[in-house]
């Protein structure tokens, strides 16, 4: 697929996998900010599947610490409208296609980098936990895209993924394509209203330093994206911790030893995350 034909599927919401009716009008209630946790905790209900997954997330390692969830609305209490609204673009998809290559080990990953940047987020001033878990959570949406549409580039990136010496998969993704992951992913929370807060960390999660606006949540969802890795949650595609981790922790005034609390919170919460949900 070349850039002009990649880019007039990137211009319409159908490019992208649909999402169940019920989410949508979820979705659309919360961009609307006139319904109750309640009202759409029964909104939810009617959608069996996704009412269980949900739940289920709400009991995993993120969120262990908060207690026994076992109904939807104590789920969508616990999560927040903007964490809600994340799992319902992430999980369906993620669900639906987890027999493609790469797909389990990217939703792992999505999940590691959005608790990682959470626990970072404690330790900025200025950066919401939720904001930095939203944006954690969706920074690598465009992937899934990338393999649904382009499912032989990205095997033969699964397959050179523990090559050191290739390029990381967001620079060979523009190098070969024109355009890469963190574009795709922006364009992605664009059409479903994400405000700029989310979508910057998106965009710019390799390149923090190319933010302009948002810059402090950027760095602290790289950090997240680097942390996932070092931790064991590698990205699919690429399995090494970039040079970019030292500028965003250079930015945030992160040193050594307050870095070395972090890996630790991170590994605590990460061992207890399902691989597999």
């Amino acid at each position: 697929m070349d850039l002009d034909s990649l880019s007039r599927k990137l211009e319409s919401r159908e490019s992208f996998p649909s999402l169940p009716e019920v989410l949508s009008d979820v979705i659309h209630e919360i961009d609307a900010e006139n319904i109750s946790m309640e009202s759409l905790a029964r909104m939810i209900q009617k959608d069996v599947s996704f009412s269980a997954q949900l739940v289920r997330q709400a009991n995993s390692g993120m969120y262990a610490d908060a207690g026994r969830v076992s109904t939807v609305v104590q789920a969508v209490r616990l999560l927040g409208f903007r964490m809600l609204k994340g799992f319902c673009l992430t999980l369906p998809i993620f669900s639906r296609y987890r027999n493609l290559s790469g797909i389990t080990e990217l939703w792992y990953h999505s999940r590691v980098a959005s608790v990682c940047a959470g626990i970072v987020s404690g330790h900025v001033s200025g950066v919401e936990k939720d904001e930095a878990e939203t944006a954690g959570l969706l920074h690598d949406l465009g992937k899934v895209f990338l393999v649904l549409e382009m499912h032989a580039f990205t095997n033969d990136h699964l397959q050179t993924a523990d090559d050191p010496l290739r390029s990381p998969d967001w620079k060979a993704e523009t190098d070969i394509l024109g355009i890469n992951h963190c574009f795709i992913g922006a364009r992605y929370g664009r059409m479903f209203n994400f405000p700029g807060s989310i979508l910057d960390p998106i965009l710019w999660h390799h390149e923090p330093g190319k933010a302009i606006h948002n810059k402090e949540l950027t760095h602290v969802c790289c950090l997240g994206d680097q942390i996932a890795t070092i931790v064991g949650a590698m990205h699919p595609d690429f399995m090494f911790v970039e040079p970019v981790i030292l500028h965003s922790l250079d930015y945030l005034g992160i040193r050594p030893e307050r870095f070395s609390s972090i890996l630790n919170d991170c590994l605590e919460v990460v061992s207890r995350i399902s691989t597999i949900d």
